[in-house]
């Protein structure tokens, strides 16, 4: 059987042997190891270096999720009433595995068009409170979600991938696997049912550090594949762009806006909610 070091380079087994030392791996410590049964602390070593890199680096409590959502309740003006806060608080899922799954919340407003035009906005406009403002907030000129006039017509703008007559109002938690979906031929091909929508907006004022981390590489652009939009400022074809969230780190700004439906490139994912 090989050895499972066996792909490594004698440089790197050397490396990693002077880490363990550097950590305080003397040889008592290396014959606990060497004699344990069964492996079993060899095993717990191994255990702990996976949790380690499984760590979600902007991982948050109970605590600070609700107080999140109490000051956005507060100094948005949402009306979430109190009962809804205590059946949160009773309902939260453990936090899950994985360097970049979250635990967050589903929060819609309203019905239909209107709710599905409501909660965008609601969002965005917490996002831009968060962010700082204008400052530290730019938002696409053509991304609008309610009927805008083109050709002297309103011409509808946003809507859902699952359609507006699936959006009620709710509150409650969702899990999210924001690095989904890097590779692949287009947004297109990879959106559906999981697909994140406003759920997406939510996540980007619950964990704005995440947000400021996005660099195209470890940490990517975010597509809400879930929600459509409409430009036709912007070319024939209804239906094409997909709402985009990501940080611009030379203006230090958030930029919520739409790019096409076709895009392949893995600088951003489409996250997906998990079960």
């Amino acid at each position: 059987m090989a050895s499972p070091f066996s792909s490594a380079t004698d440089g790197e087994v050397t490396q990693f042997k002077g880490c363990l030392a550097r950590a305080g791996f003397d040889r008592r410590l290396v014959c606990e190891v060497n004699n344990s049964p069964d492996n079993e602390l060899a095993r717990v070593m191994f255990e702990a270096v996976q949790n380690h890199f499984d760590k979600n680096p902007f991982e948050i409590s109970l605590d600070d999720t609700l107080d999140a959502l109490h000051r956005a309740n507060d100094e948005e003006g949402w009306g979430i009433a109190d009962e809804d806060f205590v059946r949160i608080a009773a309902t939260a899922p453990a936090w899950p595995k994985g360097k970049h799954v979250y635990r967050s919340l589903r929060i819609r407003f309203g019905e239909g068009d209107g709710g599905v035009a409501m909660t965008f906005e609601r969002h965005v406009a917490r996002i831009k409170t968060v962010f700082g403002g204008e400052k530290g907030f730019w938002r696409w000129e053509h991304l609008h979600s309610a009927p805008v006039l083109y050709k002297g017509e309103p011409v509808k703008r946003l809507r859902l991938l699952a359609g507006n007559h699936t959006h009620k109002p709710v509150i409650e938690w969702v899990i999210a696997d924001l690095d989904a979906n890097r590779k692949r031929e287009s947004v297109t091909a990879v959106r559906g049912p999981g697909s994140l929508a406003d759920e997406l907006l939510v996540v980007a004022w619950l964990f704005p550090d995440m947000v400021r981390a996005i660099d195209f590489d470890k940490y990517p652009g975010l597509f809400a594949g879930g929600y459509e939009i409409n430009v036709p400022e912007y070319g024939d074809e209804a239906w094409r762009y997909v709402v985009i969230v990501d940080f611009r780190r030379g203006c230090r700004q958030v930029y919520v806006s739409a790019l096409g439906r076709c895009d392949g490139r893995s600088d951003d994912s489409v996250p997906v909610l998990r079960k």
